[in-house]
């Protein structure tokens, strides 16, 4: 499977973030109101309540964003991804499991990100080795750049959001438009090349205001369901940079993998 494929060569991180994004669907054509003007009417009052309802959720999304957390996240192939990440400091400490395909860990001390990979996946990686790389020097595009590998993109996809609607206390629903997702890497655009990439989401906000679950619905372009969930907002994140005998410089045949 493609995409299965494209998280062992380092696409992996995106997953990450959450493999989803935020895009612009065209607005509906305005309803003749008549003589009654009634069609307008509802129509003014539903645009108001999705205005309400994304304000609501978006500011959920910037305070989780403001802060540090603890995540957890499943994703397609069977992918599952736990650690906790601290947005103004800028750090972050994630692993990936891929199941029969490896593990990648990922550790981010301000622009210096280290990556590792276990199983199989290993071999084809430095051996297993913590990999070091700038990540302020990677090309916006790569899978391996400040932009892409930021675990809070899950939420700051959001931002985009449209069709958002209230379901319920804290609950809310809309659609997403996953080719303009800020984890999208080239890789991944080819592979969504030709495929509606317009998938429906649902998130949470908690009794604290942070935003707390998201979940995408990739089930469209064969990828089944996407979610993130938040714990422990404003616990203290601390990241270890791995051991100098550990640790290699990323080689160029793993940046090249991955779009480096």
């Amino acid at each position: 499977m493609k995409m299965r494929r494209l998280a062992v060569t380092g696409v992996a991180v995106m997953a990450l973030a959450g493999m989803g994004a935020c895009g612009d669907k065209k607005p509906a054509p305005a309803t003749d109101a008549g003589a009654t003007g009634a069609p307008a009417a509802a129509t003014t009052a539903a645009a108001a309540g999705s205005s309400e309802a994304k304000s609501e959720l978006l500011a959920g999304v910037t305070k989780l964003t403001s802060s540090s957390a603890k995540i957890h996240m499943t994703s397609f192939g069977g992918i599952v991804g736990d650690g906790a990440f601290d947005g103004p400091k800028k750090l972050v400490d994630m692993k990936l499991d891929m199941g029969s395909l490896g593990s990648v860990s990922m550790r981010q001390l301000g622009t210096d990100l280290y990556m590792r990979y276990g199983g199989p996946a290993a071999k084809n990686f430095a051996n297993g080795k913590w990999m070091h790389i700038d990540a302020s020097k990677m090309p916006a595009g790569s899978a391996l750049s400040m932009e892409k590998n930021d675990p809070r993109n899950s939420a700051k996809m959001l931002e985009s959001a449209t069709e958002v609607k209230a379901a319920g206390k804290g609950k809310y629903s809309g659609t997403l438009d996953i080719a303009k997702s800020p984890s999208a890497t080239p890789q991944l655009l080819k592979l969504l090349d030709g495929k509606d990439t317009q998938v429906p989401f649902t998130a949470e906000i908690n009794s604290d205001g942070y935003l707390s679950k998201m979940s995408v619905d990739l089930s469209g372009i064969g990828a089944g369901e996407s979610v993130a969930t938040y714990a422990d907002m404003g616990t203290p994140v601390t990241v270890t940079k791995p051991p100098a005998q550990q640790t290699v410089e990323m080689p160029k045949s793993a940046l090249q993998a991955m779009g480096g």
